[in-house]
């Protein structure tokens, strides 16, 4: 069963969100930012569902991209954006982030439901291939950047995604990246790498 969260100031919108999705799923809700992040404290989470606009920014993202950025350092968790914020630059600002589905308000729950099955079928076939020693990575490159640009993006990544798994342990991440303790050190510096937690 999929855990899922949802962050939605609007009680009646959170609460009718929460009815239809609990049927399948384990939800939990928060109603703002930092009751969000706080619900991910011990708690890993399949899928959100995020709202951008929340206080005391109802009127910008800036909220929702806190949540946001909170649970892609910390979970493999798809996002689905939730906004009544319906312009090009909020999307991107949501999109550049790396989440998984864009759904404006007013939003039909069939539409909600579709997009979490959509999620619950990545999130399936990832640990498939997981198994299978199989890893995805996200690379956010602009094409006319040339190779040197994404190969680096996509070694800051690989490093940082591995870094995080063992606690930055760096022991363990070279052996698994299969690198000289060395070499994981100066990737470490060359990048600016640290936790999370430390940033």
């Amino acid at each position: 069963m999929l855990r899922i969260l949802v962050v939605e100031d609007d009680e009646a919108i959170r609460s009718q969100l929460c009815f239809a999705l609990e049927r399948k799923y384990e939800v939990s809700e928060a109603s703002n930012a930092p009751d969000a992040i706080a619900a991910t404290s011990g708690k890993t989470f399949d899928a959100a569902v995020v709202d951008l606009g929340m206080p005391p920014n109802e009127q910008s993202p800036v909220e929702g991209l806190k949540v946001i950025d909170h649970l892609l350092a910390t979970s493999q968790c798809k996002i689905i954006v939730l906004t009544g914020q319906g312009t090009q630059e909020t999307a991107m600002k949501a999109l550049e982030r790396g989440v998984f589905d864009f759904l404006l308000k007013p939003v039909k729950m069939e539409q909600l439901l579709f997009s979490i099955e959509r999620a619950e079928l990545f999130i399936t076939t990832e640990r498939e291939l997981q198994k299978q020693g199989v890893e995805r990575i996200e690379l956010q490159v602009k094409i006319g950047d040339g190779l040197q640009k994404l190969r680096e993006s996509a070694e800051k990544n690989i490093i940082l995604k591995v870094l995080n798994e063992t606690g930055f342990n760096v022991y363990q991440s070279a052996k698994i990246l299969g690198v000289k303790r060395e070499s994981l050190y100066y990737f470490i510096k060359k990048f600016n790498l640290v936790r999370k937690t430390d940033a």
